[in-house]
């Protein structure tokens, strides 16, 4: 990966993940209540996507789901007053990526097709010898939808888990549970990504 984007994903870990957690319990130590506390750091991830936004100067659909989502749930949980409803957002950001990435299984780019060309890009090798892969075989246009449902379907087995725990767990057990649930969640799919790309048949058209 680029520096550039190695510090990019850092900036984001740090203010979707890490911040929002250090502002919660922060404030949960100095007797805040769940729900002003929660809204604290929803406040991090927001002014982060409206600040990718306003430095692009274009709409970027991820930063825009992240404001609209927050937006949302930080009415809403005004309105009925649920901290449960403010933790479940996390699941709904999952959710909506992971619809989205099963949306493009068919299409003519599927997401994780384009994120492993950028990958592979970035890295220094021939992204455009994929380009000539993806029209000539059909095999490898099955294996990228293949991984796109893989990893559209982990999100959303993601989400659900997110909601449960939201709604079932004590309070402040479920944003430290949201922050690490990621990980083992990464590791799976990644583990049964590489298993299926290095199958035979499978590795000839991906590390050719």
């Amino acid at each position: 990966m680029a520096p550039g984007g190695r510090r990019e994903l850092v900036v984001t870990v740090l203010s979707d993940v890490v911040a929002p957690i250090v502002v919660y319990y922060g404030l949960r130590a100095l007797g805040v209540a769940p729900t002003p506390a929660l809204l604290a750091g929803a406040v991090v991830p927001a002014v982060r996507a409206l600040w990718s936004l306003v430095r692009h100067r274009r709409l970027e659909w991820f930063a825009l789901l992240v404001l609209v989502l927050v937006a949302a749930t930080v009415a809403t949980s005004l309105v009925t007053g649920s901290e449960r409803f403010l933790l479940a957002r996390d699941g709904a950001i999952t959710a909506a990526l992971g619809l989205v990435m099963l949306a493009t299984a068919a299409s003519a780019r599927p997401a994780m097709y384009a994120i492993g060309r950028v990958v592979l890009a970035r890295s220094g090798h021939d992204a455009v010898a994929w380009d000539g892969r993806w029209s000539g075989s059909a095999r490898f246009r099955r294996i990228w939808r293949a991984v796109t449902v893989l990893w559209g379907a982990g999100l959303l087995v993601d989400a659900v888990l997110r909601v449960l725990w939201a709604y079932t767990l004590p309070i402040d057990v479920v944003p430290a549970l949201h922050a690490v649930q990621w990980l083992p969640l990464l590791v799976v799919l990644q583990v049964v990504t590489q298993l299926y790309l290095r199958r035979p048949g499978n590795r000839e058209l991906i590390f050719a």
